[in-house]
């Protein structure tokens, strides 16, 4: 990656859409937060925020965090401690934004092709970026602000349209490694 670039990634469990389009909220899993924490730190990407509207929804995340970094889990296991050190469980997409000044790169498996860019490209621009993923049936765009653009999408040849997010962040932030 590009010294001047810095990269963070956003996993927004609202608005995101269900099955039939319609705008929802979904729940964290302890799945997402350990996996998604790790990847990015595998690639060096940090923070990880994880976005979610309802507070005991959040205080769930900041207590399993805080077992790694404050607690035994840290004792028994340092390498988590480290991983998970990179996490902020925030209210909205806006909150984000205000910690920082981030161009925003949304991603989808229906990315608008006149607007996406590859991921390598994003890692060779300067400034500071986010990547935003969503959960369920993917982001409510109808409900979030105006993007720099969109990753590209990820094209897979089996019979499924869409990967899980923790396999999509995964990818991507190998394919910013391939400059």
């Amino acid at each position: 990656m590009n010294e001047e670039s810095q990269i963070a990634v956003a996993l927004l469990h609202y608005p995101v859409l269900n099955r039939q389009g319609e705008t929802t909220t979904t729940a964290i899993t302890s799945i997402d937060v350990h996996d998604l924490a790790r990847s990015c730190a595998f690639y060096d990407v940090a923070p990880l925020y994880l976005v979610h509207p309802a507070a005991g929804m959040r205080a769930v995340v900041t207590e399993m965090c805080d077992h790694y970094l404050h607690g035994a889990g840290g004792v028994r296991n340092p390498d988590r401690k480290r991983v998970l050190a990179s996490v902020r469980c925030v209210d909205s997409l806006q909150t984000v934004l205000d910690d920082a000044d981030y161009q925003l790169w949304y991603t989808s498996a229906a990315a608008p092709a006149s607007r996406q860019v590859a991921p390598a490209a994003l890692a060779a621009m300067p400034g500071k970026h986010l990547i935003v993923l969503g959960t369920g049936w993917g982001l409510d765009e109808r409900q979030l602000p105006n993007a720099n653009g969109w990753l590209s999408s990820i094209e897979g040849v089996g019979k499924v349209r869409h990967l899980s997010v923790r396999a999509a962040l995964a990818i991507y932030l190998d394919r910013l490694r391939q400059t």
